[in-house]
């Protein structure tokens, strides 16, 4: 048991005398409300399956096993039987993340070191799945991709049409309708790895928000803008963006561009941030802050400029946040 978690039991003395038949509820009450967001709202609250059960991994202990054993079960389930529903893959996903969370949350990690972890293992497990599906698959995941978009597109331009739009621009749709099929199919790695990062960072401060309100001793205490990246992330930036734009080989050109849009959505996130610490410091209210930071985000252009100003805090250090010489960085 960690530092963490004795600190947190010695001040609560209800919990040394939790018996095993109120651990045992704690863990099917978990379940329930599990099951209870995937009935209400199928993918868009399953995505918060992490909080409730981190939590409960923290309160009581790693003695869980319950969780452990379904999460096996669940993977075993999947490798057997990959036309299962979508849901029970992220089942799977997040409920691996939960774990995963309340282990880096007990080790007193960093924001960024949590976040980062926890995306690499969510995304290691959904490519995996994705892999399985398509070694048991008689299409292949491109193919698949490409026939499930072409009817998305299919269905827009219906859309399109019935509503009134100007047959101009229901051609020029159409007729630009394959090169949007064709790049979609290209970044889709990308897009669920940013879409699982957004997940992960959303659940952290979720959590460290909530147990640190319980009076959860959560090592790392510094607010969201203090996010700052490690120096070694520009180097990929130039890198994949390298590869994007010199090789002209399919897969190494599909790679890069890949790489290039997860770590622009990192610099990303570091841009928000520059931006809430400037709010920070004139002292605006936490609503004001939150309405501006998504007045921002509404603005046309405006992730561009965001990227671009989270890229440049590694050499300007807008927030004069970084170590200086001579010091480590956390």
């Amino acid at each position: 048991m960690s530092s963490n978690q004795e600190r947190y039991n010695n001040g609560c003395s209800n919990s040394k005398s939790v018996s095993a038949l109120k651990k045992i509820s704690a863990v099917l009450g978990s379940l329930f409300l599990v099951l209870f967001l995937c009935f209400i709202s199928q993918l868009f609250l399953v995505a918060f399956i992490p909080i409730p059960l981190t939590f409960l991994i923290l309160r009581r202990g790693k003695s869980q096993w319950v969780i452990g054993a379904l999460l096996v079960a669940g993977i075993v389930a999947l490798i057997a039987m990959p036309e299962a529903d979508l849901i029970f893959y992220a089942l799977v996903i997040f409920g691996s993340v939960s774990i995963v969370l309340a282990e880096l949350f007990e080790r007193g990690l960093t924001s960024e070191r949590i976040i980062f972890i926890s995306s690499i293992v969510s995304i290691a497990l959904l490519f995996f799945f994705l892999g399985m599906y398509s070694l048991r698959s008689s299409t292949g995941l491109d193919e698949s991709l490409h026939h499930e978009i072409s009817q998305s597109m299919s269905k827009v331009i219906e859309l399109y049409e019935q509503g009134g739009i100007e047959p101009d621009q229901v051609a020029l749709l159409k007729k630009s309708s394959q090169q949007i099929e064709d790049t979609l199919i290209s970044i889709f790695p990308a897009i669920l790895a940013v879409l699982l990062i957004f997940v992960s960072s959303v659940n952290y401060f979720i959590l460290r928000h909530w147990l640190q309100s319980l009076e959860f001793p959560v090592e790392d205490r510094k607010p969201f803008w203090y996010w700052i990246l490690p120096d070694f992330w520009v180097w990929v930036f130039i890198v994949a963006g390298l590869m994007w734009y010199f090789l002209k080989m399919p897969l190494p050109s599909r790679v890069g561009l890949n790489f290039l849009i997860v770590v622009s959505c990192l610099y990303l996130i570091q841009g928000l941030a520059v931006i809430v610490y400037f709010f920070h410091k004139v002292h605006i209210p936490a609503f004001l802050r939150y309405l501006g930071v998504a007045f921002i985000l509404f603005i046309p252009g405006s992730y561009i400029l965001l990227t671009l100003g989270g890229l440049f805090d590694n050499w300007i250090d807008f927030r004069k946040l970084r170590p200086k010489a001579g010091e480590t960085s956390v």
